[in-house]
């Protein structure tokens, strides 16, 4: 079942054709290092109503799915609700990704994607990542690997950024070589490696990867545009800027479940969704029971303190919660939480300022990472 709505004759928002593919709308959740487990990807189909959703990256191994095989079944375990699935691969050498490729193909994969724009150290000290973008015949062998190990009928595509950094704005050469090695679309951060969030994008460099592939494949392969996507607005200058075929959302999503939806509503003339804290608060317990139905109890309540840290933060009151946030020991610790927190509001916590905190970690790199920009 897909619980995306499906949108037409609208400029902004339709269907989209990633090969054989077909999303009922544009609106793509980033793979997000951490993050994008199978609860975080149900909540963001269920609530938001996006067209694709995309696990954590999984790392180019060998034997894939029997080395490190727990890791490997938390990265990849999916559900029918939540369909269609890109799983990305995370690595450099051909034979190994591919292998990587069949396995999530195996896994459930609807769609395949290959990491080139991770910017975090060890991504670009090992030759992964945005450290791809400096070697396009190389992108090109490992789509071409990826692209003969999975199933005709399963997309390939390519998730990068305008270049390694500012010197090396070579976006043109790899999304060249990934086209003609056989990917699908073009994930497109509209920032070059060094570039941190909140920088702003640069447009034109999608608009040049756009027209690329108007050149080499009539508008077949599909660019996608990443970075800073998490408003009407953006969404507009990127489709009007840059012809841009859909929209990617990372981080944003994360502080904001409804987020999707509420772009939808904007974007086709309706109204923004104001939910309750009654309904945050059941959001809340719903997505923490996911989680300890994948983690188990001891790892699902450590997992579920950035959620609930997310869920809340923008709410008034916040801060004074900070701290509690960051000490969840078990399950009854979290229901106390969520319990103090929104009956802090109900009662009149509410009438104060909005109060945001970092979401990200300063030097994680976990939080630093790629997080769909």
């Amino acid at each position: 079942m897909d619980a995306a709505p499906e949108i037409v004759d609208n400029r902004y928002l339709h269907p989209l054709m990633i090969g054989r593919m077909r999303l009922r709308n544009n609106l793509c959740l980033a793979p997000m290092a951490g993050f994008t487990n199978v609860a975080f990807r149900l909540i963001a189909k269920e609530v938001g109503g996006c067209g694709l959703v995309a696990t954590e990256m999984v790392a180019a191994l060998g034997n894939p799915g029997t080395q490190n095989e727990s890791r490997f079944r938390i990265l990849t375990q999916n559900v029918p609700q939540e369909k269609p699935l890109a799983m990305q691969v995370y690595g450099r050498e051909p034979d190994l990704c591919a292998a990587t490729a069949a396995a999530l193909d195996r896994a459930g994969a609807d769609l395949i994607d290959l990491n080139c724009g991770c910017p975090v150290k060890k991504a670009k000290q090992s030759g992964c990542g945005v450290a791809l973008m400096r070697e396009p015949a190389q992108v090109g062998a490992v789509v071409k690997a990826m692209r003969a190990a999975v199933s005709p009928k399963k997309p390939v595509t390519v998730k990068m950024r305008l270049g390694y950094d500012a010197q090396n704005r070579n976006m043109l050469d790899v999304a060249q070589a990934a086209i003609e090695n056989g990917a699908d679309a073009l994930f497109v951060h509209a920032r070059t490696g060094e570039s941190k969030h909140g920088v702003p994008v640069d447009l034109s460099g999608v608009r040049e990867v756009k027209e690329l592939s108007n050149r080499l494949t009539g508008g077949r392969v599909p660019v996608i545009a990443n970075g800073s996507m998490e408003t009407a607005a953006a969404i507009r200058a990127a489709k009007d800027e840059a012809g841009a075929d859909g929209y990617q959302i990372g981080r944003a999503a994360c502080g904001d479940p409804w987020l999707f939806r509420n772009l939808i509503a904007e974007l086709t003339g309706g109204e923004p969704y104001l939910p309750t804290y009654s309904e945050r608060r059941a959001l809340l317990a719903r997505h923490f029971e996911l989680i300890l139905g994948l983690f188990g109890e001891e790892r699902g309540v450590r997992v579920m303190r950035k959620y609930t840290f997310f869920y809340c933060n923008g709410l008034p009151g916040v801060r004074k919660f900070r701290d509690r946030f960051q000490r969840i020991e078990t399950p009854p610790a979290f229901y106390s939480l969520i319990d103090d927190f929104f009956t802090h509001l109900e009662r009149g916590g509410a009438d104060g300022d909005v109060e945001h905190l970092n979401l990200f970690e300063r030097g994680s790199a976990e939080h630093n990472n790629e997080h769909g920009e």
